[in-house]
């Protein structure tokens, strides 16, 4: 039988654990464990998001200036899909391969851009959430400001036909790819050097000339046409002397590209003829037509066009060049590097003295360029006048064909050393085969390997000048 002390006792026990509040503890701990877990979950899920989020954004950013730095030499839907699949993982946290459009504006110089992928949830799916969507956004500006740039083209015998139509269409198209649908474009300069055996600076720089040796030349009906001669004395035609440090001769070829022997100077006549040989008593024997190959000016090339911002200039400059003449590619170079050069500052005229070209080296957000192509070795042979003047007048130390050539070569080397130690971004190609030395020679002048261009072809010139365009290029991410 319970005694009465053992009833109240059980009583008050009862009683205590009724109006005790330590008996929701346990349900209560479990509610906030599980409020707790769905906050932790969900907080993972949005870690998640935002890791995807950012490499989805950084991946559209990569594919866009990748390809948008080849649009004009290949697809930009594939380049940016190639892009885009080598930047964002696949299943990358569970995510999909991201979906990519693009849309790019009527002058090809703005690409703007969208992707999105789906990520699977972990923890949220407690909420009824799966998946989530994710996007980014992107615009990619292709600017062609901030660069000065010379392309220094073969003009010699070897390009007439379809190389030189080849090239005048190639530098056409790298030419629109930089400016675009606009007539200018701000910071953008384009200069041309036609050279052969000698390069044209233009009958009005006059100033550039030794006169003293000028007035002693006989032109007959004719007049000075723009060459001079290679300043060969104290290594000038390796170095970026202005006029101002020392003039240049005008170029003067006393004879046709056949010089008989015994190598005699020619009469220019009051006609538009000279003397090629006379009879025992001094009369004229034969006489020969002055022309563009034979005469005072003898495969003197087109003028040089010095750096202009104008589209129109530069294009109907290209479009102007003639095909004549020998190879002195050096000189090409050594003249696109003149005009590069901040030493030749004021003594362009034109656009160039207004906006006080060239600038100076490491000018920042500004680049130098140089496109240097020939289709052929140097040469130097004892009949034909160049701007080193006859094989037989050892200008070039020799009168060895084959050494002269080597002298040649060497100042090539020479100058392109020096204009990469400036800053200067070099291009080379070599159209159509022209043989081991000179390409080994460019590939040694261009920036870096692939800076240099081999177009076995005419019809691949056009491939070539539009990879240089999209290389020059400068990308930025705007928005």
């Amino acid at each position: 039988m319970l005694s009465l002390r053992s009833f109240l006792c059980s009583s008050s026990t009862l009683s205590r654990f009724a109006s005790d509040e330590r008996g929701m503890t346990l349900p209560m701990l479990a509610l906030t464990f599980l409020s707790v877990m769905g906050f932790v979950g969900t907080s993972v899920d949005i870690a998640r998001l935002q890791l995807v989020q950012s490499r989805l954004s950084f991946s559209l950013d990569a594919a866009g200036l990748a390809a948008g730095s080849t649009m004009s030499t290949s697809n930009l839907n594939d380049e940016l899909a190639k892009y885009m699949t080598a930047n964002f993982p696949e299943n990358y946290m569970g995510a999909t391969t991201p979906s990519i459009s693009a849309q790019v504006s009527d002058d090809n110089m703005v690409i703007d851009l969208a992707a999105t992928t789906t990520m699977p949830t972990t923890f949220m799916n407690v909420f009824g959430i799966s998946q989530m969507t994710l996007s980014a956004a992107s615009q990619v500006t292709r600017t062609a400001s901030g660069l000065e740039l010379v392309l220094a083209l073969d003009n010699t015998g070897s390009m007439a036909g379809s190389k030189l139509t080849a090239l005048k269409s190639a530098s056409t198209s790298l030419v629109n790819i930089l400016y675009g649908s606009k007539t200018t474009v701000p910071n953008l300069w384009i200069g041309l050097v036609p050279f052969s055996q000698t390069v044209n600076i233009g009958t009005s720089r006059t100033s550039w000339i030794d006169q003293a040796n000028f007035a002693t030349l006989i032109w007959g009906p004719t007049t000075w046409g723009g060459c001079v001669d290679a300043r060969e004395l104290n290594n000038r035609d390796k170095i970026d002397d202005p006029p101002t440090v020392q003039t240049y001769k005008a170029y003067y070829s006393p004879s046709t590209d056949n010089r008989p022997y015994p190598y005699n100077t020619y009469t220019y006549t009051s006609v538009n003829k000279w003397v090629t040989s006379r009879y025992s008593d001094g009369t004229p024997k034969t006489y020969a037509s002055i022309t563009s190959t034979r005469g005072p000016n003898t495969y003197c090339p087109q003028v040089m066009t010095p750096m202009t911002s104008n589209k129109t200039t530069i294009l109907s400059a290209i479009n102007s060049m003639v095909a004549v003449g020998n190879t002195h590619t050096n000189l090409g170079a050594l003249w696109g590097w003149n005009m590069l050069s901040p030493r030749w500052r004021g003594l362009w005229g034109g656009e160039m003295d207004t906006n006080s070209l060239p600038l100076d080296y490491g000018t920042k957000h500004m680049n130098k360029a140089l496109i240097l192509l020939t289709d052929g070795e140097n040469t130097m042979s004892s009949t034909i006048f160049t701007a080193y003047g006859y094989l037989s007048d050892g200008r070039l130390g020799t009168t060895s064909s084959s050494a002269a050539v080597t002298a040649l070569d060497s100042r090539m080397s020479t100058v392109c050393t020096t204009m990469k130690s400036a800053g200067i971004y070099i291009y080379t190609i070599a159209l159509g085969n022209p043989g081991t030395n000179i390409q080994n020679k460019l590939k040694a002048c261009a920036s870096a390997e692939n800076y240099y261009f081999n177009s076995p072809s005419s019809a691949d010139l056009e491939g070539v000048f539009n990879q240089i365009a999209d290389s020059l290029s400068s990308l930025r991410v705007s928005q």
